[in-house]
């Protein structure tokens, strides 16, 4: 006959679940680190490592670690980090959202957008008539057009004048009067642009796209794209920048040009990837001649949000 355990082997025994909980206390504490890293790390990224890790942890992932921390941690220390993760990455969530209402001025204001397609602009015909809905629109990885589709495209989009630049478009309501491109291959694409529409008249529009690599330092593409925007105090820069805008590479821009995307708005400030709020990804950027009054988000079939941003006169 088989014999009983004993009731000391029993007792011994770890409960049920035991092991999993360990391994997610584990795990929650390596979140916890991480985040504290990654706040460490903010603005601080001009060395790779801390590059990497201050761009793969945003506030939103920072708040989700410090919650499951909080469940999971016995030790009052990292109860202590945890709690302060929570409240800074809590105020960075709470700076980023806004429930603004639309000014009465944006009938009259100049619309800039930036949308990243995913390579495949071809295959969504149902964005192709929202492009055409602003003055001024920035499309990157936009993919090539068979000749019968560039024509159905341009059919969508009646009164907008487009450029491509080779998977880059611009559109604008008005005339493309000259554009160079600016870039540095394998580190960003900087597309130059001089337009002239009828009610704002002439000024550069620059269209960007950075790698997404977080290894890759952002030190020349910010320089190249500042030294391309600053002649021209009605400079638009309209990008998919992969780039938080707290980034250290961001710090010269600041006296030059402002970021659109912390204008008045409803909901969060951050481009939305597959509908989660993680970087800033897609970025509207205006020199001291524009002021913005209202940015807004929409979606379009693509992991990224379209960003449109109202733009007045700054003499206005």
């Amino acid at each position: 006959m088989k014999a009983e355990p004993s009731e000391s082997l029993t007792a011994d025994r770890p409960p049920r679940f035991a092991k999993a909980r360990r391994l997610l206390r584990l795990l929650a504490t390596c979140g916890l680190l991480l985040a504290w890293f990654g706040l460490l790390c903010r603005g601080s990224d001009s060395w790779v490592v801390p590059a990497v890790i201050y761009y793969a942890t945003p506030w939103f992932l920072r708040l989700l670690a410090a919650l499951l921390a909080l469940f999971m941690v016995r030790h009052w220390g990292l109860v202590a980090m945890a709690v302060t993760c929570l409240f800074i990455s809590a105020f960075e969530g709470w700076y980023s959202f806004q429930l603004a209402e639309p000014p009465p001025t944006l009938a009259t204001s100049l619309q800039a957008a930036i949308y990243n397609s995913g390579r495949s602009l071809e295959s969504k015909p149902k964005a192709w008539p929202v492009l055409a809905e602003t003055d001024i629109t920035a499309v990157v990885e936009s993919g090539d057009f068979t000749d019968d589709k560039w024509r159905e495209f341009s059919a969508a989009t009646p009164g907008m004048s487009w450029q491509k630049f080779g998977g880059t478009m611009l559109g604008v309501r008005g005339q493309i009067l000259s554009h160079e491109s600016l870039g540095v291959e394998d580190l960003y694409k900087c597309y130059r642009c001089r337009v002239s529409l009828p009610k704002h008249g002439e000024f550069t529009v620059i269209v960007v796209d950075i790698r997404s690599q977080p290894w890759l330092s952002r030190e020349k593409s910010m320089a190249g794209i500042l030294a391309a925007a600053k002649d021209d105090p009605k400079t638009i820069v309209l990008g998919d920048f992969n780039t938080p805008p707290e980034s250290k590479w961001y710090g010269s821009w600041y006296g030059t040009l402002t970021l659109a995307n912390n204008s008045p708005h409803r909901g969060f400030r951050e481009t939305w990837c597959y509908g989660i709020p993680l970087l800033t990804l897609d970025q509207i950027w205006y020199g001291k001649g524009w002021q913005a009054n209202w940015t807004e988000h929409s979606r379009h079939g693509s992991d990224h949000s379209r960003v449109n941003a109202y733009l007045m006169d700054s003499a206005d």
